[in-house]
């Protein structure tokens, strides 16, 4: 089990969301390269950095701190928001970055993730399935669908992702805990590499998850405020 520290970006600094609302919008740090500083220093080796205003309008919004976050720490890192074009992942490729997030072009333009697929591997590229009351959401969160959690699974997996990251947006930045259903339902449609994200808040969380057979855990609020220390939760697993 990973444990994965989340930095997501608006106008260049971190900042959480609750429940993906960006009119509830609370900031962190105005520096988020110290922050991923910080994470390092407490034991993270993998990163998970989204670009908020990229993915609200569809292309790259805060490229520059998120490629300096990688130049500055050298960790593992993960990111989305706003990738929607072949030069936008040829750029953050290019940049060092480690695994690109495809998020909604899975349903809107799956041809662009096939091209991209074929043209850099299915090994630099991880899909990212968010939902609320079982449907998927698109567009930073922002547009409802038809679409069901077994339907985009599918959809995922005939596109050729092996990587996977799924949030319950009715959880996500509430501390109230992860929908663990949610979990072994996916967990049983998934085989490959499984990101759990939303709600995490404590260490018996991560215990669960890892019993049920995720393979990382991605942890936001919960660190920011303190009620989850990541050097402990690193030690304990």
């Amino acid at each position: 089990m990973i444990v994965i520290p989340a930095i997501d970006l608006i106008d260049g600094k971190c900042v959480r969301l609750t429940q993906g609302d960006y009119n509830k919008v609370e900031l962190f740090n105005s520096d988020p390269i110290e922050q991923a500083k910080l994470f390092k220093k407490s034991g993270a080796k993998y990163i998970h950095v989204v670009d908020l205003d990229g993915a609200k309008v569809g292309r790259p919004v805060n490229f520059e701190v998120i490629r300096n976050i990688k130049r500055s720490t050298c960790l593992t890192v993960e990111c989305g928001g706003g990738i929607r074009d072949k030069a936008t992942v040829e750029l953050y490729l290019s940049s060092g970055i480690d695994y690109i997030i495809l998020g909604s072009v899975i349903f809107k333009n799956p041809d662009f993730v096939s091209e991209v697929i074929k043209l850099f591997g299915k090994e630099r590229f991880i899909a990212s399935l968010d939902f609320k009351d079982g449907f998927v959401k698109l567009s930073g969160w922002q547009e409802a669908t038809t679409i069901t959690i077994e339907e985009g699974i599918m959809k995922i997996k005939t596109l050729g992702f092996e990587r996977l990251i799924y949030t319950d947006i009715t959880t996500d930045g509430m501390l109230k805990g992860h929908n663990f259903e949610a979990a072994r339902y996916i967990r049983k449609l998934f085989d490959g590499f499984l990101t759990a994200s939303g709600g995490i808040s404590s260490k018996e969380d991560i215990i669960r998850l890892k019993s049920i057979g995720v393979d990382a855990a991605i942890v936001g609020k919960a660190l920011y405020i303190g009620q989850l220390k990541l050097e402990e939760v690193i030690s304990l697993l």
